[in-house]
């Protein structure tokens, strides 16, 4: 919606200057339609760089975990590049495929030992404060952007955790 302003007030602004003969509806035209735009741009740049309109929301999921083959087999571990990522191959009790863990620099991943096997995911996303600033930024994005994931797994202690050499 504010791409769509900035287009109607630079229209305006560049017709005043043209066509408009001098005087004070001139001057008040291109005056109004050179603040929207500088406001519009100023706004533009807030958002894009300071998340102006935005607020960050964490949401917690909570699921059981189950073996991936056996008993005995509870987490995979295959380490990405250097060493200093990786992967975690593992399976929620409800589904039939294993899971991974997602690879990004915004990812923390946990390991703890406890009683019940499941896993936490934490995920912090930006989201519009209100309808307006929804209105003005979206542009027909309803994607939100991910801040940060950390996923806590805990796991009992007759549960191993295997490695994988790539």
């Amino acid at each position: 919606m504010i791409i769509v302003l900035l287009i109607l007030a630079t229209f305006v602004f560049a017709g005043a200057m043209i066509f408009a003969r001098a005087g004070r509806t001139r001057v008040l035209t291109t005056l109004i339609s050179g603040l929207i735009i500088a406001g519009g741009l100023g706004a533009l740049i807030l958002n894009d760089n300071y998340h102006w309109g935005m607020h960050q929301v964490t949401q917690t999921q909570i699921q059981d975990l189950a073996p991936l083959q056996s008993k005995r087999a509870a987490l995979r571990v295959q380490q990405l590049g250097t060493g200093s990522e990786r992967v975690i191959a593992y399976r929620v009790a409800s589904a039939t495929k294993a899971s991974r863990t997602v690879a990004a620099t915004t990812t923390t991943t946990k390991l703890t030992t406890g009683a019940p096997a499941q896993i936490q995911i934490r995920t912090t996303t930006w989201q519009f404060k209100n309808h307006w600033a929804r209105v003005l930024f979206s542009l027909g994005n309803t994607k939100t952007k991910v801040v940060a994931r950390q996923y806590l797994f805990t796991i009992p202690k007759t549960w191993q955790v295997l490695t994988v050499r790539s």
